[in-house]
């Protein structure tokens, strides 16, 4: 397998390291007075969503403005900025904002700060906001890799399995980096990749079909379809039910478990590697149609 892939983990001690030097970073010298006080310091949204927080003060005439800044993993928004006039609100006040795009790439921090009539803070306080990706976006963000293969209980991932990168591609294709390591007899090199498709319930991801023709039957798609056990927390588990009785011991009706992995894409990323891509055109492939 190629080194150079980078494969992205969210250990939990890690993250609670970030976010805690992220609230420092933005609390800068600033004290809690007591003055200003946010309904919750920390929040799990999706892009979409919005984020609704009550502002309350202790004492209104000890404040002139609210001044809201928006920072991810500690860099400030320079677009973004909000100021609320405290003598026109009546508090407590519920702060709304939409979680949108480009959220999810940090810790996404909301500071709010309470500032006298000179201008200067008398109080702070932080919202960290926790950024999920929908099932959809969080599919089409990521390459994956396989982790592992389950029947019957036993792993059967083998190297040249886990060596291959998946990607799903928005226009519905999807390509295969077969990598470096291949099957003996190299049988995923004889496989045109074709098309994906989801079934959904609003949002959520109940099945997906992937679409391959073998170079020696163009004109038949193979379809897979695969029931969608958990995608979310950069996370894919797939079953799918496979005929496997020409192996001993297996059923025609075999339950298959493939878990994956994220993969931070890549321009590394080579479909049909060592290949001439060309040769795998199957004119009878049509993304969007199956």
């Amino acid at each position: 397998m190629k080194t150079s892939r980078k494969l992205v983990f969210f250990p939990v001690l890690l993250a609670a390291i970030i976010i805690l030097a992220v609230i420092g970073c933005n609390d800068g010298n600033e004290k809690s007075s007591g003055l200003l006080k946010l309904s919750a310091e920390q929040a799990s949204l999706q892009i979409g969503d919005k984020l609704s927080v009550d502002i309350t003060l202790a004492q209104t005439d000890k404040l002139r403005t609210i001044v809201v800044k928006k920072t991810i993993d500690g860099k400030e928004v320079s677009s973004y900025k909000r100021e609320l006039n405290v003598g026109e609100l009546s508090f407590p006040y519920k702060f709304t904002e939409e979680v949108i795009g480009g959220d999810e790439e940090g810790i996404l921090v909301y500071s709010f700060y309470g500032m006298d009539e000179s201008g200067a803070v008398v109080d702070a306080s932080d919202v960290v906001v926790t950024v999920a990706l929908a099932e959809l976006p969080l599919l089409l963000k990521y390459d994956w890799s396989l982790l592992s293969q389950t029947i019957q209980g036993d792993d059967y991932a083998e190297p040249y399995m886990k060596d291959d990168i998946y990607r799903f591609n928005p226009d519905l294709s999807w390509e295969l980096d077969w990598g470096d390591v291949k099957s003996a007899g190299a049988l995923e090199t004889l496989d045109s990749y074709c098309a994906w498709k989801a079934i959904c319930t609003g949002a959520v991801v109940d099945s997906l079909y992937m679409i391959k023709y073998n170079v020696f039957a163009p004109g038949t798609p193979v379809i897979t379809k695969y029931k969608v056990l958990k995608l979310e927390n950069r996370e894919l588990i797939l079953e799918s039910r496979q005929d496997l009785s020409f192996l001993p011991g297996f059923a025609a009706d075999e339950k298959v478990t493939e878990k994956f992995q994220p993969v931070s894409k890549s321009d590394d990323f080579t479909p049909y590697r060592g290949a001439n891509s060309d040769n795998y055109i199957v004119g009878s492939c049509n993304p969007g149609s199956y």
